[in-house]
């Protein structure tokens, strides 16, 4: 433990709000990937949602980035699992799921830069986002593969990451999930 802190019951309120936040964000992304790529809408429509799925894709990398940062700065509860292999388990996903949130912005603005229709990426209409790159055709195909690949990762790192939550609360009912919540913690087994 950093610097001899005790090991809050739960995390930070920063880290709680950044988490629920990155969540509806990402569902949010999957919901609006329909209409983007439905090619029956006006071109204009679809250029707004393609600017508004890589702003929201931008945000959310800063949001996990800010979440890394506090988990190296912000004492974090201790682990939660006895069982070490459940407890690898969970730190696999866990890394998993933020390796994915962090290459499906990395992936997307690269895919955008190397298009070969040029558009800028305009950040909620602020400000251009640069592109690291140019027009390239093999790059453009490789992030597209690449970004969908990650996409259908982090659906299943999902599924996986929930399904374990249901078990904490209605199988072990031993109150994990109140560590990333607002309020008490349930102390029954922190």
């Amino acid at each position: 433990m950093r610097g001899g802190a005790k090991q809050p019951a739960r995390w930070h309120p920063a880290s709680v709000v950044l988490h629920w936040l990155t969540l509806l964000l990402v569902l949010f992304q999957f919901w609006i990937a329909g209409p983007m790529r439905d090619e029956s809408r006006d071109l204009i429509s679809r250029f707004e949602l393609y600017q508004r799925h890589k702003s929201v894709g931008l945000t959310i990398a800063l949001f996990v980035v800010l979440r890394l940062v506090l988990r190296l700065v912000v004492p974090q509860p201790g682990p939660f699992e006895s069982n070490p292999w459940l407890r690898g388990a969970a730190g696999t996903v866990h890394a998993c799921l933020y390796l994915c949130l962090l290459a499906l912005p990395v992936t997307g603005l690269l895919l955008a830069a190397a298009s070969p229709i040029q558009i800028p990426t305009l950040y909620f209409g602020l400000f251009s986002v640069p592109h690291p790159i140019g027009p390239n055709p093999e790059t453009y195909r490789r992030m597209l593969a690449w970004h969908g690949w990650a996409g259908n990762v982090l659906i299943a790192l999902g599924v996986v990451h929930v399904a374990a939550v249901a078990v904490h609360m209605l199988v072990w009912r031993d109150g994990l999930l109140s560590r990333m919540w607002f309020g008490r913690v349930d102390r029954r087994r922190v």
